[in-house]
């Protein structure tokens, strides 16, 4: 369960650092790639050696590294496309939603347990999600101005953030990589930072993104809980927590930690549905915990 909390606590710091970007004037695509940059060197400190070695890429993970790499760079930029033509709010839901795909993949395919307390734990879990990111008549009219000819974005973020934990589970469940070893999820992070890098810079060339430090500062700030939610999630489903345990309530709890932070840091105000939705978190954890 130790594990399980500072992959909350990591997520929660993220969560908090790009609600700060747009303060700082951080450009959030630059800083990701300089994130992912960040999580390899502290990586490279963890293991006291570069982690990414030639005969990695005869081991039976790589081929999930590569396409774990490429899952979260795409999916980074079309969480970004959903708040410009939704919100946050609908990005939010999107992303956390993941474990309508998660907890049925785990149950299913590698029998994990599922009795009557866990299902309703789960389906509080799902409402919970919705109610506290329940949004406002201001992020409701954004949604429908946006079209249902835009709505692939949403579902493809969706569909991209469940692919990664069902990859995460299948990698755990099938032992083809040591979890209790960072090098699996630092070769992710190298694999989407080297795709960053391409775009960027493009980008730098054609003059449609800005150089500034601040970025490379944002980055560093972003990538080192960033390296500690992926490794405790991994370090979480090694010590024995089933993934259909793991991902709810790492979900539930993320949305809950960062509302209440939210409400007390920022002064954002909550509707009775939002703390309804509280609430039901609340419940959820109890009983998917049960």
């Amino acid at each position: 369960m130790l594990f399980l909390m500072l992959t909350v606590l990591c997520s929660v710091a993220l969560g908090f650092l790009f609600k700060m970007f747009a303060r700082w004037g951080v450009d959030g695509f630059q800083a990701i790639l300089f994130n992912y940059a960040t999580c390899v060197i502290c990586g490279w400190i963890h293991l006291g050696h570069f982690p990414v070695q030639k005969e990695h890429f005869d081991t039976p993970w790589m081929p999930y590294a590569l396409i774990l790499g490429l899952i979260f760079i795409s999916g980074f930029n079309l969480a970004s496309l959903t708040v410009r033509h939704f919100g946050v709010t609908i990005g939010q839901i999107m992303q956390k939603m993941s474990i309508l795909l998660t907890v049925p993949f785990a149950i299913l395919a590698y029998g994990e347990s599922a009795n009557w307390v866990k299902i309703l734990g789960f389906l509080l879990a799902l409402a919970s999600i919705i109610l506290v990111n329940w949004p406002k008549r201001s992020t409701q009219e954004k949604a429908s101005s946006s079209g249902s000819k835009m709505l692939w974005i949403p579902a493809l973020t969706w569909l991209l953030s469940g692919l990664l934990e069902v990859l995460l589970v299948k990698v755990q469940n099938e032992r083809l990589a040591d979890t209790s070893d960072p090098t699996f999820i630092i070769t992710i992070f190298a694999t989407a930072g080297s795709l960053g890098l391409l775009i960027a810079l493009f980008g730098w060339w054609k003059k449609r993104l800005q150089w500034h430090w601040k970025n490379v500062a944002g980055g560093i700030a972003l990538g080192i809980p960033n390296y500690g939610s992926m490794v405790f999630m991994l370090w979480a489903l090694n010590s024995g927590l089933e993934g259909s345990f793991v991902f709810p309530v790492a979900n539930v709890g993320i949305i809950l930690l960062t509302t209440i932070g939210a409400v007390t840091l920022f002064h954002e105000k909550l509707s009775p549905v939002n703390w309804l939705g509280i609430g039901f978190a609340l419940g959820a954890i109890a009983l998917i915990s049960f």
